[in-house]
């Protein structure tokens, strides 16, 4: 064996030895935390339910591809969404730090580079394909049933992993230049965090009006329903190329489409380990790096009256001074751009709909920024906290008040002049004081779900790495928000408009019981962290 394949194989050995260890330590903490098991169990059970509700279709299209005529148009935008979905998973794998635990220095030290950077490329596309490919194995399932054969989805299946190979690897390069960027720049958070929000809904916008032309008809994809968002048809015609020994139709454009996909995914990959251990002899993002901070600032008076006013102007201005605090709302930030689409179908409805909508991502904000996992980022201040001072409650009374006042500037300061360009005085009367209940009320709750898991342990989550929140949590969180709200805002439309006094009266017991949940939220939470000891942390 020459020296050089001997060095491959212990570079190889060495990447499948840490991504190893990195697994079965993830499986190991999943398997001891009984809160992560319920949650991966709830996780599982929608990656499995999901497929089932769209069996009938799967199996539809597979009968037709057994009949001899297969839906090209829409196994060409099956194909587009796996690669979206590889595309999905490696940028965040390569935008993500993904630091080798506290032992990193060493790992460094142990392995070549280029084996830590593979080792890592591994465990994160293991870790994000976890709930990706269970799914499209139950799909794969539903089309086999439909053909009567395994050979429709065994030929699907492989034509789909050179589009999964192509995202992934597109997706990582573009996660790992972000990275750099990110790191390298030289702008301030907030302006990073504004090029992120903004970028982010210039994709959906863009992404909406690229694919209005292809849901508009109603009638499916159809074999040239794509070319509005490829245009040469080039995902069909590999589509075809795929299904050739079922009837589909082969020519250049597939053959060529193929040939490049079988290029691109060993390039992109070889091109992404060199990149990435670039950066890693570099230390670009690693334990290095720092936050500049400028300048200190006094306690405004109206946030020097109490200890918990001047713990929650702490907390705004460490946001103002590093908004990725509020890293952990991202989900929160994809779900309400996902629930905008009627907005951009029809943007004269901003004015109806935008004051409620204001209202209600304000309550979400003042819940989810401080109370979703409360004490969790002060973890390192905890032993001082619990040895010199006789109770939490300033503490958490602090994140109540912090996330009061970031919520009420969202929902007061964007919904009231919305709603005066649209709405009546009483309308706009109930929305202010609807605005102030929700707002109190979903820092209550929040605190009650982060007293029932806390999360002490710091991870990483785009790009920032602290204790955040449950993700669980914060998604049931965000959708009980919005159904709550909702609800507030249509008992507020009744009041105004059909029956003044049984509206006003299902008001009042609307408000009593979101007072009654939020009282009990906020007192398990001090009953909880008041029984919390050293030890679990």
């Amino acid at each position: 064996m020459t020296g050089r394949k001997r060095s491959r194989r212990e570079v190889w050995r060495g990447a499948w030895t840490l991504s190893r260890t990195e697994l079965r330590t993830t499986i190991r903490n999943v398997r001891g935390n009984g809160r992560q098991l319920v949650g991966f169990a709830v996780i599982g059970l929608m990656v499995f339910g999901f497929p089932l509700v769209l069996w009938e279709q799967t199996a539809g299209f597979g009968r037709n591809v057994a009949t001899g005529s297969p839906p090209i148009g829409t196994l060409a935008a099956s194909y587009l969404g796996v690669a979206f979905a590889g595309g999905y998973v490696g940028f965040v794998g390569g935008f993500n730090q993904s630091r080798v635990g506290v032992v990193g220095p060493l790992v460094r030290t142990s392995i070549s580079p280029t084996a830590v950077s593979i080792g890592r490329f591994l465990t994160r596309t293991i870790e994000g394909f976890a709930g990706f490919v269970p799914a499209g194995i139950v799909v794969l399932a539903g089309v086999g049933v439909g053909a009567g054969s395994m050979l429709v989805p065994m030929l699907v299946g492989l034509g789909s992993l050179p589009l999964v190979g192509t995202g992934l690897m597109a997706g990582r390069l573009v996660g790992d230049t972000a990275r750099y960027l990110n790191e390298r720049v030289q702008l301030s958070l907030w302006v990073r965090a504004g090029l992120f929000l903004g970028l982010t809904i210039a994709v959906f916008v863009g992404t909406q009006a690229v694919l209005a032309p292809v849901f508009e008809g109603g009638d499916g994809f159809g074999p040239g329903s794509i070319g509005a968002i490829l245009p040469g048809n080039p995902v069909q015609a590999y589509a075809g190329l795929v299904l050739a020994p079922l009837g589909g139709t082969v020519t250049a454009v597939g053959v060529v489409i193929a040939g490049v996909l079988a290029v691109v995914v060993p390039l992109g990959f070889v091109v992404t380990i060199r990149l990435e251990t670039l950066l890693l002899v570099r230390n670009v993002g690693g334990d290095s790096s720092t936050t500049r901070v400028a300048g200190t600032h006094g306690v405004p008076w109206l946030f020097n009256r109490t200890p918990s006013a001047r713990i929650a102007w702490r907390y705004l201005l460490r946001t103002r001074r590093d908004p990725r605090t509020l890293a952990h709302l991202t989900p929160v930030l994809f779900g309400a751009l996902g629930m905008s689409g009627t907005v951009l179908e029809a943007p004269h409805t901003l004015l109806s709909i935008g004051p409620p909508a204001a209202v209600i991502a304000g309550a979400i904000l003042a819940g989810g920024a401080y109370c979703l996992n409360p004490l969790g980022d002060d973890r390192d201040q905890l032993p001082l906290l619990f040895s010199s001072t006789s109770s939490v409650v300033p503490l958490l009374r602090g994140r109540m008040l912090a996330g009061i006042v970031l919520g009420l500037i969202v929902g007061l300061g964007v919904g009231t002049p919305l709603a005066l360009a649209e709405h009546e005085p009483a309308f706009i009367v109930g929305q202010i004081l609807l605005a102030v209940v929700l707002a109190v009320a979903s820092t209550g709750v929040a605190l009650g779900l982060g007293a029932a898991v806390p999360k002490f342990e710091r991870r990483e989550y785009m790009n920032v790495e602290r204790a955040h929140p449950s993700l669980v949590v914060t998604m049931i969180f965000f959708m009980g928000g919005l159904l709550v709200g909702a609800i507030g805002f249509v008992l507020l439309w009744v009041a105004i408009t059909d029956h003044l006094l049984g509206g006003v009266l299902a008001l009042l017991g609307y408000t009593a019981v979101l007072g009654l949940v939020a009282a009990g939220g906020y007192w398990y939470a001090i009953r909880r962290f008041r029984t919390l000891t050293l030890d679990e942390l």
